[in-house]
């Protein structure tokens, strides 16, 4: 299994690039557009992707052809295959439909915006309706990324996109169903989250970052 490559940015097409990997391979990857987006200034540049290798093709019909699938980040490569999970949304169409950070299209997906979320290349209405029925209780863990863009991993960042130097995935996470269980709303909760983690304050425990929201909640704060 294939997943991670390093190479030399040759091309950026509508919707795979080129990727030359020393010293003898120049290798066509498929991209989400987000990444296309972000990648296209980077010609003749170094980058990292983190991919799915996939068989494109109908077996009984002897046409099977593989195909390696990269993304900026292996949050991106995680939302993905979560993603192609809903029945109607293949490989093609969720890379199409990837116009927007992981965090945004959770939050979309999390907050039922059925509007928007049809609106995205080849989704429509019928297809958001599946997407968020099978989704909302399954992107929390994504809706909560916060923290430096994709664009920085395409440059070979090697910290992971959306996990914020100032608290652990699990310390957010567990801080988020805490707010849940006080009566918070989904959004509310997300905002406070991003608020507390806004700042320079490292938090090592739930304990402590809800400590630090509630203070920023307190009048005069």
């Amino acid at each position: 299994m294939i997943t991670q490559i390093r190479g030399i940015l040759r091309s950026v097409a509508e919707e795979s690039l080129i990727l030359g990997v020393e010293p003898f391979f120049d290798l066509e990857v498929l991209i989400p557009e987000y990444a296309r987006r972000q990648l296209q200034a980077k010609v003749g540049e170094p980058v990292v992707l983190h991919t799915v290798f996939d068989i494109e093709g109908n077996q009984m019909s002897g046409r099977m052809r593989p195909r390696l699938i990269g993304f900026l980040s292996p949050v991106d490569r995680e939302f993905f295959e979560v993603f192609c999970s809903v029945d109607g949304v293949g490989v093609r169409k969720a890379l199409r439909a990837m116009v927007r950070p992981v965090r945004e299209l959770a939050r979309m997906i999390q907050d039922s915006d059925l509007r928007t979320l049809a609106t995205f290349p080849g989704i429509g209405e019928a297809t958001a309706e599946r997407i968020v029925a099978k989704l909302r209780r399954k992107v929390s863990k994504f809706a909560l990324m916060v923290g430096p863009g994709t664009e920085d991993h395409a440059a070979g960042s090697h910290e992971a996109n959306g996990e914020p130097a100032n608290a652990e995935p699990d310390v957010i996470r567990d801080t988020y169903h805490a707010l849940l269980s006080v009566g918070h709303s989904e959004a509310q909760a997300r905002q406070l989250i991003d608020q507390a983690l806004s700042g320079k304050k490292k938090y090592k425990t739930v304990d402590a970052m809800l400590m630090a929201i509630y203070q920023n909640e307190a009048p005069g704060k």
